[in-house]
């Protein structure tokens, strides 16, 4: 009798420790998976502002060969205002990093700028603009925005996967950095 009512026991608590774990295997489950959509963020911000980069270097190829890019222009506006403010068309967070979005606001500005230069090419065509060394210019700010992108989605990674950010202090160097909230 006393042999059934151990392994009863023995078997009570085998089970509820299974359940316990089970609980707790799902809720890292869910808090990985929030991890990974958050990684996924910052890694399609970087992803678009080399989007930007890339694209606005095929637009100038196209017209200076006399092709006009009105469909391309549009989508580099949007990807530009996607990464300074964040957009859900395009899947995109806002950066809260204060470099980031100085750089990106410096790029805006000189798209426009381009586009400018841009309608130049048209009427004149691109021999009889600056539009090359514009559009050099211009990679060079975005190849800036998309190294401080990847700085960001590296600092922010780090502190997700070791745990550090539900630190509730920021160092010094976070403190500068981070984007009023």
């Amino acid at each position: 009798m006393k042999k059934k009512k151990s392994k009863k026991k023995t078997s009570f608590i085998s089970k509820t420790a299974m359940t316990v774990l089970t609980i707790i295997l799902i809720i890292l489950f869910f808090c990985i998976m929030s991890m990974v959509e958050k990684i996924q963020g910052t890694a399609r911000v970087v992803n678009y502002a080399g989007l930007v980069r890339g694209k606005t270097q095929r637009i100038i190829k196209l017209e200076d060969a006399g092709e006009p890019q009105d469909t391309m222009i549009a989508d580099v506006n949007a990807y530009i205002d996607g990464l300074r403010n964040g957009s859900s068309e395009l899947d995109l967070v806002c950066l809260d990093d204060r470099d980031f979005q100085d750089k990106m606001t410096e790029l805006a500005a000189y798209f426009e700028d381009l586009k400018a230069e841009i309608l130049l090419v048209r009427e004149k065509g691109y021999e009889n603009t600056a539009i090359i060394e514009k559009s050099e210019t211009f990679f060079k700010i975005c190849d800036e925005a998309t190294g401080l992108a990847e700085a960001y989605s590296q600092r922010k990674n780090f502190r997700r996967v070791c745990g550090l950010r539900v630190c509730p202090q920021q160092s010094a160097h976070d403190q500068q950095q981070s984007w009023p909230r």
